[in-house]
This record gives C-alpha cells, sequence and structure tokens, in this order.
C-alpha cells in the first residue's frame, strides 16, 4: 500500500511547475486588470482626443432642431451611396465636444462626418488613435460581445479586490497617513498602494462596480429575460433600452423629427438635445430614438422612443422612472465621468492613475515579499516591468503610426508591447528594463507632442492642452530614467524606491 501511495504522490518537480504556473497566472490577472485601468485613464478623454486628432473639424456649439433634421437628411442620402443605410446617428454638440456630427453604421462597417453650423457634411471623417484607444478599454478589440464581457470580468476582479484588500487590512484607519519613503522596497511600495488604495476607496469602489455592470451587461439582461420573462430576450432588452425597430425591410422615407422633438419639449421645456437615433432607418421598420441633455440628473440624458409616423412610444425613465432604470441610467456617467465637465474629467483622471498605480504596486509588494523570503522570480519581475512601463511607448507609438499615416494603431501597440516585453526578460534586472522604458516612453510622449504640433498647427485650446500635457509627460519619465540611470533618485527623499518598483 505504502509503495502505491508513493507512485501516486506527486513529484516536487511537478509541484513547483504547478505553483510557477499558477503564480504566472496570476501575474496574467494582473495584467489584465492594469491594461484596462490604464486604457479606462486615457478613455475618461475620448472626446478632447476627438478634437486632437481631427482639430480642423468645425466648431459648432449649438444645433437647433431644423439643423439636426438637415443634417440628418444630407447624412442619410450619404450612407445610402456608400452603403451603409442600417443605423444613423446625429451627435448635437455639447460643451465638452462642440462638433456636429453624424455617422452610419451596418453589420460593423462605421462611417462618420462632422457638419458646420449650416448643416454642410465634410468628407469623411477619420479618428482611428480615438477609436482605438476608446475600443482598447471597452472591447480590448475582441469581438463582440465577448470583449465586453472580457472587460465586465476584469472590473468584477477588481472589485473583489478592492474589497478584500479592505477587510484584510487590519490597521485601515491607523494606517491612512503612514508613508515609508525610506525604508525598505516592498514597505514604500506597500505603504503607496494601500494609501492610494483607502484615500481614493470610494472612486475605485465606483468606477470597478460600474464597469463590471457595464461590461457584463449582455449576460445580465439573458439573466433577467430567463428569470422574469421566461427566456425572451427581446422582451428584456426593451425592458432596458425602449421598443426594438421590427424587421419590415420595405422602403420607407426618412421619418421628420421636428414633430418628435415638439412633443419632447411639449413634455420637458427647453431640454437640449443630445443625439437622435434612427434604427434600420428608410425601412417600415425604423424607428426614432432622441435622447435629450437633462440637467440636475446624474443620468446626464433622457431617452425618447418614436415610430416611423412620429407616434410616441416610450420614455426611458432614466431621469423619473424605476429606481432600476435610474441606476442603468447613471452608470455610464459615473465610469467616465461625464457628469460634471472638464474639471471632474481631470479629477477622475489623477484618480485612475492612482488605480493604476495601485494594481502596479499590488503586484510589487508580492514580488518583492518573496524575494524578502529567499524566492524571488526575477523573471517574472522582469516581466512585469515590461508590462508596466511598456504601455506609454506602446500607445505613443501607435499614436505617431497613425499620425503620419503609416501603419494602423492596433498592430503597432501590440508589436511593441511584445516588443517591451521580450527586452524586459532579456534585460540585466527588472530595473535596468524599468529606467530603460521610461527613457523609450519619455523619447516616444515627446514625439508625439512635437509630431502632432508640426502637422496640426492648429490653435484649438483642447489640442494645444493635450499636446502639452504629452509633452511635460514626456519630460517627468525622462527625469525618471535618467536619474535613475545615472545612479540618482528622481526626488527626494528615494521617491525613486516606490517608482522603481512599479517596474520589479
Amino acid at each position: 500500500m505504502s509503495r502505491l501511495l508513493d507512485r501516486l504522490t506527486v513529484s516536487r518537480a511537478f509541484t513547483k511547475s504547478v505553483l510557477d504556473a499558477h503564480s504566472l497566472l496570476g501575474i496574467v490577472f494582473a495584467a489584465a486588470v492594469y491594461i484596462v485601468c490604464l486604457s479606462g485613464t486615457v478613455a475618461v478623454l475620448t472626446d478632447e482626443f476627438a478634437i486632437w486628432e481631427r482639430p480642423d473639424a468645425p466648431v459648432v456649439t449649438t444645433a437647433s432642431p431644423e439643423l439636426l433634421a438637415r443634417v440628418a437628411a444630407e447624412a442619410y442620402a450619404r450612407a445610402k451611396a456608400e452603403g451603409v443605410a442600417h443605423d444613423l446617428f446625429v451627435i448635437a454638440p455639447d460643451p465638452l465636444l462642440p462638433r456636429l456630427s453624424a455617422s452610419a453604421h451596418d453589420h460593423g462597417r462605421e462611417i462618420e462626418w462632422t457638419a458646420d453650423a449650416q448643416g454642410n457634411l465634410g468628407p469623411l471623417v477619420e479618428t482611428p488613435w480615438t477609436t482605438f484607444m476608446r475600443d482598447h478599454h471597452y472591447n480590448l478589440h475582441l469581438p463582440a460581445p465577448f470583449g465586453a464581457y472580457l472587460v465586465g470580468i476584469v472590473g468584477t476582479i477588481l472589485l473583489g479586490s478592492l474589497i478584500s484588500g479592505v477587510l484584510a487590512h487590519r490597521r485601515i484607519l491607523k494606517d491612512a497617513f503612514r508613508l515609508r519613503w525610506g525604508g525598505s522596497r516592498r514597505l514604500s511600495n506597500a505603504d503607496l498602494h494601500n494609501r492610494i488604495g483607502i484615500w481614493a476607496l470610494p472612486f475605485h469602489l465606483i468606477v470597478s462596480l460600474t464597469g463590471s455592470l457595464l461590461g457584463l451587461a449582455g449576460i445580465i439582461i439573458g439573466v433577467l429575460a430567463m428569470i422574469a420573462y421566461q427566456g425572451d430576450q427581446e422582451k428584456a432588452i426593451a425592458a432596458l433600452t425602449g421598443p426594438q425597430p421590427t424587421e419590415d425591410a420595405r422602403p420607407a422615407p426618412l421619418p421628420d423629427i421636428l414633430p418628435m422633438i415638439a412633443q419632447i419639449d411639449a413634455r420637458t421645456p427647453g431640454a437640449p438635445i443630445s443625439f437622435v437615433m434612427f434604427q434600420h432607418m428608410g425601412t417600415r421598420g425604423q424607428i426614432v430614438g432622441i435622447a435629450t441633455a437633462e440637467e440636475g440628473h446624474l443620468s446626464r440624458q433622457e431617452g425618447w422612443t418614436f415610430s416611423a409616423d412620429g407616434r410616441f412610444l416610450a420614455k426611458a425613465g432614466l431621469t423619473d422612472g424605476n429606481l432600476g432604470m435610474r441606476i442603468y441610467g447613471m452608470l455610464q456617467p459615473l465610469h467616465f465621468g461625464t457628469y460634471g465637465g472638464i474639471g471632474l474629467k481631470l479629477i477622475y483622471v489623477a484618480l485612475g492613475m492612482g488605480l493604476t498605480m495601485t494594481v502596479a504596486t499590488g503586484l510589487n509588494i508580492w514580488l518583492a515579499r518573496r524575494r524578502d523570503q529567499g524566492r524571488a522570480a526575477p523573471r517574472r519581475e522582469r516581466l512585469w516591468a515590461g508590462l508596466v512601463w511598456g504601455q506609454a511607448p506602446a500607445f505613443a507609438l501607435a499614436a505617431l503610426a497613425e499620425l503620419f499615416g503609416l501603419a494602423a494603431a492596433l498592430p503597432v501597440f501590440w508589436v511593441v508591447v511584445v516588443l517591451t516585453l521580450v527586452a524586459s526578460i532579456l534585460a540585466e534586472s527588472a530595473v535596468v528594463a524599468t529606467r530603460r522604458l521610461q527613457l523609450l516612453g519619455a523619447v516616444s510622449l515627446l514625439a508625439v507632442a512635437v509630431a502632432h504640433r508640426l502637422l496640426r498647427a492648429d490653435v484649438d485650446p483642447v489640442s494645444l492642452s493635450i499636446d502639452a500635457a504629452l509633452f511635460v509627460g514626456g519630460l517627468l519619465l525622462a527625469r525618471l530614467g535618467w536619474s535613475a540611470m545615472r545612479g540618482r533618485p528622481a526626488m527626494r527623499p528615494r521617491a525613486g524606491v516606490a517608482l522603481d518598483t512599479a517596474g520589479g
């Protein structure tokens, strides 16, 4: 019997390989959370990057119902000519994005135009960098709906990590203002990790919870359909999004939106239009959705649905409906900070960077603890350094490729990510890999700022501000990397300790 048990006993080599695989899987999950947090921080400025990428687009601050109708008619004609006449969106200007635009969609294909204050559509608009950056956070460029589901799962993992981290911290109040810069690398990371996590905990919980719900909305709707509607997913979707178009493809004229807007104005006088959506446009099954900007409500907008002949069908209830609909309306504004102007968005960016740093230092603590216990994992340290500090050059070089029309952002980004990971694994240490990537990121960010100034030469304040931020960010990275390469801390006292360990 003992011999049989000996034969069944798992060897130490096998156990070690399984544990290695387990720890590597942990790094993969941490990498996914880090990528989603960082890309989400950048995605907060989607509107601003759209202006930065196309600063020459006409500036339109307000749009009357007649102007929106004129743009819809011209965009419909162009969409038919381009073969994308399925759904049409006319997006009104707002203070954050003073542009009037229209976009047509048909089975994965999308084209967009901007319009001037008279409703004249310009040439096709292309903002590939903004689209890449938005999709990088929304679905990680994976096919629908699996990409969104993955992002939702990552948000759930982050939420669980935050809650478990708080519960595991026995001295959370006592240590709230403790920051040991001059101690060991692990203690510096632990203090930085815990302080940022505590100080910004409400924000972290909000964005992780809303991100989880937004990403997993499709699954939630499916569960809702099974429970409340006996598996009828269409009814479940209608409960959240209102009436849906029918599959009647017989031709019909584009509906006149002016009477519809008049009905909305009679119910909520003075509410400006945010966008108009034509679904299955030009067919008898088409419907029209109109969103109004609602001040004083966290959802920021209300939805109205009309039939093709102008009959009012439903109000979404995002501002005055049941609790579930109000919460549903709040998810996206809460997640991206679009409910308080540019000032709040900048606060979201700062807090988002803090959350990203919390994720980075979390794995640093684990790696440093292994090192202190005599179980150092230098390859994993270098790999993590490459992932953390390789994102800046990857984003920047992808933007450069799009600015000069050399290549699409998506392949450039992932090629740079892979190359920086390989270079980091081959480096002498995680610290060396970190410094090299900091310098590469600095050069890349400075190059983007300078190239954009030379290519665009615009005076739009939003565009100028982004270029200035990129330039300052490049200088900061250069200072970090260059100071460390010369063997000096970048700032006192020993700030390099905490920053160095973001790379190992």
